[in-house]
């Protein structure tokens, strides 16, 4: 490209300096330049090396995250769910201590609606602790398989490098089964007032029958375990109580805490499902503090290459910003000069023009003379 000087010697020369169009076309050669000289974008990084370094390990780090969420999630819901089961356990004991003694038959028939409340509860919490992974339902705690009360466990990678480990899963919900004498297995259903029939493979063979009428006729505990025969007058449900998880029953199994023996029984059964949910939250919390922790230090880390990528892009902001400023300058100081020579030339133009046309004419008898 021509410089700017050229540009105007040619313009004078060709006597075009004066006209609106010359000064156009020099303005525009000006501003074409003066953009060449500017940054081509807003923030140049493709050469950057520290920012291309940055933004790699963010996208790695945030990669192996990504893999582990769902493994994080499964974790948090059964800590949260444990949260609260230990809660209802506690209020369920200091309600039941409060009633002993009691001689309050309404006071008694207040403590059982809250029991059998926060007996549901428990259960809902367990079952509701769920995680979809690969499009398989997980549940750390609840969700049982089968009549033994199986769990889900996660088997999920702790590092980037390669390390793994497996939470184990525990069923820490109180729900029990009556097994009958053809290997059945009866199960209440308390979201839809029914007990329902399983096979030894835990799946339903489609056979409920209704838990609204349907009362304990006998409960006897043995050395071969605890019997029970439940009867609502038409149907019966006979067998061996399988207690899962907790091992707490409802209120039905405890008289309706009509008497304090009854009341006492179901303080024994509490205090042994506090040690078991203890121990069983205990390691559940164990395999899962260092998933937790893996995951909050990959929050750390990719905070702080965030931060330093902002700073890279700060940087080149700055230095592009003064680059676009020495060439608007140049452009400004440019103008103004080009301005001092175009007023100059104009009028040393003008002065050439008037000297190479000669004297007019004269006026008078010389002038039609052509003197």
């Amino acid at each position: 490209m021509s410089s700017i000087s050229d540009l105007v010697t040619a313009q004078v020369s060709s006597n075009e300096l004066s006209g609106m169009s010359s000064l156009v076309t020099i303005t525009e050669k000006l501003v074409e330049r003066m953009n060449e000289e500017k940054a081509s974008q807003a923030v140049d990084l493709d050469n950057n090396v520290d920012y291309q370094r940055a933004k790699s390990k963010i996208a790695k780090i945030q990669g192996f995250k990504n893999r582990i969420s769902d493994s994080v999630s499964t974790a948090s819901k059964a800590e949260t769910a444990m949260g609260w089961i230990e809660k209802h356990l506690d209020d369920m004991r200091t309600s039941l201590l409060s009633t002993l003694g009691s001689t309050s038959a309404e006071d008694r028939e207040n403590v059982a609606k809250e029991f059998d409340r926060l007996w549901d509860r428990i259960n809902s919490r367990a079952d509701g602790a769920n995680q979809i992974i690969n499009y398989i339902n997980y549940n750390l705690i609840g969700n049982t398989h089968a009549p033994e009360w199986k769990t889900e466990d996660v088997y999920t990678q702790t590092n980037q490098s390669g390390g793994y480990t497996i939470i184990k899963g525990a069923y820490l919900g109180s729900q029990f089964a009556i097994k009958d004498a053809e290997g059945y297995f009866w199960r209440l259903i308390e979201n839809e007032e029914v007990y329902k029939q399983f096979d030894s493979t835990g799946s339903s063979t489609g056979t409920k029958i209704s838990s609204k009428d349907m009362v304990i006729s006998s409960f006897e505990t043995s050395n071969n375990g605890e019997t029970v025969t439940l009867s609502n007058g038409t149907d019966t449900v006979s067998g061996t109580l399988d207690r899962g998880g907790l091992g707490i029953l409802n209120t039905e199994y405890y008289d309706e805490f009509t008497n304090d023996i009854s009341i006492q029984d179901a303080i024994n059964d509490i205090d042994k499902a506090i040690i078991y949910f203890d121990a069983k939250a205990a390691r559940l919390r164990g395999n899962a503090a260092l998933l937790h922790s893996n995951d909050d230090l990959m929050k750390e880390q990719i905070a702080q290459l965030e931060k330093d990528v902002a700073g890279i892009v700060t940087t080149e902001i700055k230095e592009n910003g003064a680059k676009s400023k020495a060439a608007q300058l140049k452009l400004a100081l440019t103008l103004n000069n080009l301005n001092l020579v175009t007023q100059n030339n104009q009028g040393l133009i003008q002065n050439m023009l008037q000297a190479a046309q000669g004297p007019g004419e004269a006026f008078g008898v010389f002038g039609l003379m052509g003197y």
